[in-house]
């Protein structure tokens, strides 16, 4: 008898691990399809660009010449006589590793008889289409780039000051895509203002000449007169950008004699209250924080527990410089440990925490709140019912436009996660793991944007009808059908906007198509009509992470696992058996 019950048990999750194995395989499948795809495309020759694309930067342009002997990969532009008139280069393949919401992007960039810019546009994309045009049309974007010569280019640190609103992760790829492809190292900070001596002299009296480190901008050489070196300075800016004091991020330097010890400490700019900033800035105590520690010690103190009381009266500010110190120092030592060959696991760790902003991390709290609430008494109260809806519409929807869709999902299984997507990775984990381990799908349930603005016309419109009998074996199979219209777009690289099936780009007005717009506007009608009606009937993002929710009947095969298995040999026969 328990033999018996032990095996009944083990079949639901042997049958169940293999559903989960099946999503996993087709996910697989479309990853090494892309990477296959985009190996064998041979890049268009620059020579094949139309001449009128150039000519509207470079109007003297009549033929595109060789290959340029300034710039790598470019071309030259020539005028009626054969005379250099430009340059021009793209950014693929070396900027591909730049990937926006879903895919990279790859530059057409027209230069100067001098080499600077004088146009840029896209070439092509395989980003999502609405974010693309988004930041297609946003002269001041592409203002930032023209103008500037490439070295200027290759030095640019792309932040979210350039980026286009609705479209944050597409433009900051295009930009260090740009940068990428220029041989520039791209680096986040907030200050713009690089040290001066004078700043240096605070540390260092004698000091006469500062030289930047050619290998790393955050290191700073002083010498003294006939270039006797005194020492050097490390910038706490960006390792430290994201360490708040009371208000905001202060950029210091702190500096080392010839021997490896803190010598001293100078506060630069800051985005903090100034008459905080300002105490911490003339505090001579303070300047003398942490004063003969080696680089070592230093590097290797716990962040949150710098043993700095505090400047009086501005507590907050110096205790936050005192541990942007520390990060700056522990992320310069991990950097070199990486140039010296050893292990730099934990560094990029320690990156995606600090480059995490606040408004991230509101959102990555409304994410865990939504998570407790689904394992907890709260859902059945009018917390779970009103207020974190509420939340969830207005904080993850509209204020930060995180749902998962199939544009997502399928992009990042073809070109990878792209680079600061926290919020969507957190909310694509809890999506994925949690109804697999669970038995809850706890992002339909409680952290959907567009499931939330549904329950909230559940509960204040009261729709009581249903969906007639006649429509219901459609619609129960339709969103089903949109999941393998996904799957096959994505494996066979279809002219498909994958954001024209769902209505979640609308949560962005600024990016949105009209198909999204339009299925925005008629899933809420409906659902002010049946419960849940998108939900329900319409949302192939739901319906996949329904299929990997553990429950008691996961032993029982179903047609839903007959759609999975056809796309299973339909990606199996795309990768082995190509056309």
């Amino acid at each position: 008898m328990v033999a018996s019950r032990m095996s009944w048990s083990l079949v639901p999750i042997a049958a169940h691990a293999a559903r989960v194995a099946v999503v996993a395989a087709i996910v697989g499948l479309v990853h090494a399809e892309n990477a296959r795809s985009v190996g064998r495309q041979v890049p268009a020759d620059l020579d094949t660009i139309p001449l009128a694309r150039v000519q509207r930067y470079v109007p003297e342009a009549r033929a595109i010449g060789g290959p340029s002997p300034s710039v790598t990969g470019g071309r030259d532009l020539l005028d009626v006589a054969g005379v250099l008139v430009g340059t021009i280069l793209r950014t693929s393949p070396v900027g591909d590793a730049a990937i926006g919401f879903s895919g990279p992007t790859d530059l057409l960039v027209v230069c100067d008889r001098d080499r600077c810019v004088a146009g840029i546009e896209v070439l092509t994309s395989r980003d999502t289409r609405d974010h693309v045009h988004a930041v297609e049309r946003d002269a001041a974007f592409w203002q930032l780039f023209r103008g500037k010569s490439l070295t200027e280019l290759a030095a640019l640190k792309p932040d979210k000051t350039h980026a286009v609103a609705g479209a944050t992760l597409t433009s900051l790829a295009i930009a260090e895509a740009l940068v990428r492809r220029l041989g520039g190292a791209v680096a986040v900070s907030r200050f713009d203002q690089p040290p001066a001596l004078a700043d240096l002299k605070l540390i260092f009296p004698e000091a006469v000449r500062i030289e930047t480190d050619p290998g790393d901008p955050t290191v700073i050489r002083v010498l003294a007169a006939d270039a006797i070196p005194l020492g050097w300075a490390l910038r706490t800016s960006p390792a430290a950008d994201c360490v708040i004091g009371y208000q905001g991020p202060t950029d210091a330097l702190v500096g080392f004699d010839p021997d490896g010890r803190v010598s001293g400490v100078a506060v630069l700019a800051s985005y903090d209250n100034e008459p905080y900033v300002g105490s911490v800035r003339d505090d001579t105590a303070f300047r003398g924080v942490n004063r003969g520690m080696s680089f070592g010690d230093l590097a290797g103190l716990d962040p949150d527990r710098t043993g700095v009381e505090g400047v009086s009266g501005a507590t907050m500010t110096s205790q936050a410089v005192a541990e942007g110190i520390v990060r700056a120092a522990a992320d310069h030592a991990r950097r070199r440990a990486t140039r010296s060959g050893q292990d730099s696991s934990q560094s990029s760790f320690a990156g995606v925490i600090a480059g995490i902003d606040g408004p991230q991390w509101g959102a990555l709290g409304v994410i865990g709140v939504g998570i407790v609430t689904a394992f907890t008494r709260l859902r059945g109260v009018w917390f779970g019912r009103l207020a974190l809806p509420i939340a969830v519409l207005a904080y993850l929807g509209f204020g930060a436009g995180a749902l998962l869709s199939q544009a997502q999902v399928w992009g990042w299984a073809q070109a990878g996660v792209p680079r600061g997507a926290v919020v969507l990775i957190a909310l694509t984990v809890a999506a994925l793991v949690l109804p697999i381990t669970t038995r809850r799908n706890v992002y339909c349930s409680h952290l959907c944007p567009h499931g939330a603005a549904q329950q909230l016309l559940v509960r204040f419109m009261r729709p009581k009808r249903q969906v007639p009998d006649v429509l219901q074996p459609w619609l129960v199979a339709l969103p089903w059908a949109l999941l393998a219209v996904a799957i096959l777009a994505a494996l066979r690289r279809l002219p498909l906007n994958l954001v024209d099936l769902e209505p979640f780009d609308a949560y962005l007005p600024g990016v949105a198509g009209l198909a999204a717009l339009v299925l925005f506007a008629v899933s809420l009608v409906a659902s002010c009509f049946v419960p849940m009606a998108y939900c329900r009937h319409g949302c192939p993002t739901g319906v996949l992470l329904d299929h990997l929710r553990l429950h008691r009947r996961a032993d029982r095969l179903t047609w839903r696992d007959g759609v999975m298995l056809v796309c299973l040999a339909a990606a199996a026969a795309t990768y082995w058996w190509p056309v």
